[in-house]
């Protein structure tokens, strides 16, 4: 694989892609997520997460999306470039939940699964060609803090060994986490939105209410 994008990252660091033939040729479009005000490219913190989003948007997609969504490691896409293409700034959408409906039911409303995600802000260089994207540690410390409040204290060890897998137990692995959550379409109305992630240990999805906590001066999100 040609390294087209160096990260500094605590875990591995995966898009959802599709490609698009344009009037320019070839274009690589990652999956999007946002409010209005901050939108960006999701990077997806679990392989986990990022293949069962690519899966349930193929599969539930709408009139106006694609079927070819699959997953692509953020060293093989060229992110200084995206961003670079988009004005020279940019929101990366550090996606580590699901956002459910009941314990055992995602959320896929409009084709795209919800899911529960940290803004961080980019502006690229203009005087080099070599950029390596430091992803901010708080980022990261407010996720090993919200898999701890759901008896995950260890989850990114668990990504860790899954990104080690040999290519039959990821397909397993993966395969076990698309198969064993249900979809919501008509999610209801609730105060306090429910959140998860798959545990690949126990085989089973792991799920809790979303507090108040939130991580100093920045907001987690989700996409409705």
């Amino acid at each position: 694989m040609t390294i087209k994008t160096q990260y500094i990252a605590p875990v591995s660091l995966w898009l959802v892609v599709r490609k698009r033939f344009t009037g320019t040729g070839l274009f690589i479009e990652p999956a999007w997520v946002g409010d209005g005000t901050q939108n960006g490219p999701v990077i997806f913190t679990s392989h986990i997460l990022a293949a069962v989003y690519a899966h349930m948007r193929n599969k539930y997609h709408s009139n106006d999306d694609s079927d070819n969504w699959r997953v692509m490691s953020l060293q093989a896409f060229d992110l200084l470039e995206h961003v670079r293409d988009c004005g020279g700034k940019l929101w990366c959408m550090m996606a580590f939940a699901a956002v459910l409906e009941d314990a055992s039911s995602l959320i896929v409303k409009t084709g795209a699964p919800r899911i529960r995600y940290v803004p961080l802000g980019f502006e690229s260089p203009k005087d080099t060609e070599i950029v390596t994207f430091s992803f901010d540690q708080w980022v990261f410390d407010y996720m090993r803090d919200e898999f701890r409040s759901i008896g995950l204290p260890d989850y990114e060890m668990q990504l860790e060994v899954v990104d080690e897998m040999d290519d039959a137990t990821l397909a397993l692995t993966l395969k076990y986490a698309t198969e064993r959550i249900n979809v919501c379409r008509e999610p209801s109305e609730r105060k306090a939105s429910l959140w998860g992630v798959y545990d690949p240990d126990a085989g089973v999805w792991v799920s809790a209410e979303e507090t108040d906590r939130k991580p100093a001066k920045h907001t987690a999100h989700q996409l409705h």
